[in-house]
């Protein structure tokens, strides 16, 4: 290694000391300009402007490209003087539980860990095999709260602006309608619209290969989304990323035409399906048993009472005591959906503006005013209510309720098809395909791609449909203890951030390595034409990282005809219109074969 030493400064020769006045002056200006600058910076933190100056808006904001490449120089430890660059910590310093801590611990409104997301190439592709498809399920990105919530956050705003309590300065000037207007309800933010987006460079730089073997065009890759706009603005987004660089030209083109006609991003085509008839991402509304008996059940309302019931109502009476005048005369009297409203817009703040120093303080200091003796720390609120979170999905949306597994059945009944085309060399007829259009002959396709971009409960039906996180058959229950908690399987804070996805990648054997056609004769006449099962490989990635799929053994690349055979068992082909569409139940098992119909629809026990 060499060292290069810096340039050895020339001595003056002639009396230094007349240096000294304007060195004087320098330190003079940089001190009165620290002095500007800190006052300033006070000014904004005491009337509320500073609220998100800390956040990703602090400094101008780079290209989405720019974004995603300063990551790459993170995760690679480029030289690139960006990588150098440490975000400002002036706030989270201070801050305990650290925003880092609380980023992790907001259930479904907790932003996507980026940070901790690797880009780069594929490079364990299994050897004999090449990439042959790819499957993608992912959910939106960011979004802003609900109209509802939106008109909760306001109301709470204008009750407690007036109180005067230390540390809730900020309250006096927090823009509750401009942060979080009505009309946004639900709409995709702009940091959704860089999470769908970041994951698709990912994507791209992983998948680069197959980009390059696989262009892009609408009987190649399949785009399906709910009807839902902040679902169809993320599968735009997730494409720009993904062919960033990649636009589709005509074969016959000539350099002149290539220029004229080309656009900045590659145009994709999106399919959706109407609420309520779409039975793989916005499942829930197509099954009216599933809206009758799992909805607000009261088995699930009761096991998620249980537990809130446990501190709730003290955490509510401790922040009405933050919010009464000294004598007593004026309180806010904060009850529990206040409380339950506290903690939505600290979720909010922090997955939308990455601000945990307004709302989120107010949970901090709850914990600050209980007497030292307590045990509790100012990790309790935030786990609390991620726990309480999780019991009501586990049962609302997972495997809590084993009815749930029929909602992720159609999803993976598509999914084995789709990869039956994919591994089969010999297949004509591809079911799992696009639709037939009003043209004759706009026929099946083989898809290399198939992206599906849904909601939470998309990820959670189906997954809890393969069993992901059910695997120690411990149901998730309203009166556990702490150490019990924290070995739960169903965290929806891993599960399902914002933009959490599952992707499958289909590997097949390479040429020369696949099953032949056998031709079975009789003397000199054809008979019959058969072809062994196709051979694949199957890897399941969730959020970007490998996991093994139950039932496949101890290796995350699992067998075509065992990943088939879990499926099958799962359920796919299930009579998803019988077991949906009555709202009263079916016979609990066939007549003839004894095996089961329909899931119940009551919770799982012990």
């Amino acid at each position: 290694m060499v060292v290069q030493s810096s340039p050895r400064i020339q001595r003056s020769s002639h009396r230094p000391w007349l240096v000294l006045p304007s060195l004087i002056m320098v330190l003079a200006t940089a001190l009165a300009s620290f002095a500007v600058e800190a006052k300033s910076l006070a000014s904004q933190v005491d009337d509320g402007t500073s609220r998100h100056r800390w956040g990703p808006d602090f400094v101008t904001k780079p290209s989405l490209i720019d974004q995603t490449q300063e990551q790459t120089d993170l995760f690679w430890c480029s030289a690139s003087p960006r990588a150098e660059i440490e975000p400002p910590l002036a706030l989270e310093q201070d801050s305990e539980p650290a925003l880092s801590w609380i980023r992790k611990h907001l259930g479904t409104k907790s932003p996507y860990p980026h940070e901790t997301r690797q880009a780069g190439p594929l490079t364990d592709t299994p050897e004999g095999y090449e990439l042959a498809q790819l499957h993608l399920i992912c959910r939106h990105g960011t979004r802003f709260p609900s109209p509802s919530n939106a008109i909760a956050f306001q109301k709470l705003t204008e009750r407690l602006k007036h109180f005067t309590v230390p540390g809730t300065e900020w309250l006096r000037h927090w823009r509750s309608q401009e942060l979080y207007p009505m009309e946004k309800g639900n709409l995709l933010a702009a940091k959704g619209d860089s999470d769908l987006y970041q994951i698709g460079h990912r994507f791209a730089i992983r998948y680069k290969d197959f980009l390059d073997q696989h262009p892009y065009d609408a009987n190649t890759y399949e785009f399906q989304s709910s009807s839902k706009a902040r679902c169809s603005q993320s599968a735009y987004a997730f494409s720009v990323g993904f062919f960033e660089g990649r636009i589709t030209t005509d074969p016959g083109a000539t350099n002149a035409e290539k220029d004229k006609y080309e656009l900045p991003v590659q145009p994709i085509d999106i399919e959706t399906l109407p609420i309520g008839i779409d039975k793989e991402l916005a499942v829930k509304y197509a099954c009216p048993r599933w809206l009758e008996s799992v909805k607000n059940s009261p088995a699930i309302v009761r096991e998620t009472l249980t537990y809130n019931e446990q501190f709730l109502p003290k955490l509510a009476e401790r922040l009405s005591a933050m919010f009464t005048s000294d004598d007593g005369s004026v309180s806010a009297n904060i009850t529990i959906k206040d409380v339950e409203t506290i903690y939505g817009i600290c979720a909010f703040e922090v997955s939308l503006y990455d601000n945990d120093q307004t709302w989120c303080q107010l949970l901090r200091q709850s914990i600050q005013n209980v007497t030292a003796s307590s045990v509790e720390n100012q990790h309790s609120n935030f786990v609390r209510f991620e726990i309480s979170g999780d019991i009501d999905d586990y049962y609302t949306h997972g495997p809590g309720i084993p009815f749930n597994r029929h909602l992720g059945c159609v999803l993976g009944t598509s999914l084995v098809d789709s990869i039956e085309m994919a591994l089969d060399p010999n297949a004509e007829k591809f079911t799992a395909t696009r639709k037939f259009g009003d043209d004759d002959d706009d026929g099946p396709h083989r898809f290399r791609g198939l992206f599906k971009f849904g909601h939470a409960e998309t990820i959670f039906f189906f997954s809890s449909f393969l069993g992901l996180y059910d695997q120690r058959k411990i149901p998730l229950k309203g009166n556990m203890t702490s150490e019990q908690y924290e070995q739960r399987e169903f965290w929806t804070s891993k599960l399902s951030p914002f933009a959490a996805n599952m992707a499958f990648e289909v590997y097949r054997s390479k040429a020369g390595d696949v099953p032949k056609k056998r031709r079975l004769t009789s003397e000199d006449m054809f008979t019959e034409v058969r072809s062994d099962p196709p051979v694949g490989l199957i890897r399941l990635l969730v959020n970007e990282e490998p996991m093994i799929i139950p039932g496949c053994g101890s290796t995350y690349y699992c067998d075509w005809a065992t990943f088939k055979e879990i499926l099958r068992q799962a359920g796919t082909g299930c009579d998803f219109e019988g077991c949906c569409t009555s709202l009263h139940p079916p016979s609990d098992f066939n007549d003839i074969s004894g095996t089961p119909v329909c899931l119940t629809v009551d919770p799982v026990t012990a």
